[in-house]
């Protein structure tokens, strides 16, 4: 995966993100986990939720019948390169400059922590269709699921409730964005 791909789906989530109070809600619990902490809290968060996402998208593959191929791994390094780019670019920048607030790594960390956490719940959803606090999250996370699906916005209910596996030729394999 390239990395403008990268970027291209991350602002894609970021932009549905911000359209919906759950996702305000994430970047809000993004915010204080990486805010409270220094360098090393920003880095292990983003870690952690790309991490996180692989699992759930693995776990979503098989859920759908489907078998992750070592895109999957090769997908989620890319991401870890980067985020981890992307924020020691930032923590080099306010080293060099002798910033000590670290808004900026901070806020990047915030920014990506919650588009992953925004995926890691579509994935969760895929797996668990009526997973109690993720049912909630549901009606916003319609477009997220569908292109993890392979389907169009509207089928999303119907394959969730019914157990319908996916029909889209185009996707032959679910990946993590």
């Amino acid at each position: 995966m390239n990395w403008g791909i990268i970027f291209h789906n991350f602002v894609i989530k970021m932009r549905e993100l911000l359209q919906t109070l759950w996702g305000w809600l994430l970047v809000l619990f993004s915010a204080i986990i990486n805010f409270l902490g220094d360098y090393k809290v920003s880095v292990l968060a983003v870690t952690i939720a790309v991490a996180l996402d692989a699992f759930w998208g693995i776990w979503a593959a098989v859920r759908q019948g489907k078998y992750a191929r070592s895109e999957l791994a090769r997908d989620s390094i890319s991401k870890i390169a980067a985020y981890g780019s992307a924020l020691l670019i930032t923590i080099m920048i306010e080293q060099v400059k002798d910033w000590e607030s670290m808004f900026v790594t901070s806020l990047i960390a915030v920014l990506i922590c919650a588009v992953e956490l925004w995926s890691i719940s579509g994935n969760i959803l895929i797996v668990n269709p009526n997973a109690v606090f993720f049912k909630l999250l549901r009606p916003a996370l319609k477009g997220e699921i569908a292109r993890k699906l392979g389907i169009e916005e509207e089928r999303v209910d119907e394959v969730l409730d019914n157990g319908v596996k996916p029909t889209n030729k185009t996707q032959d394999n679910a990946k993590t964005e």
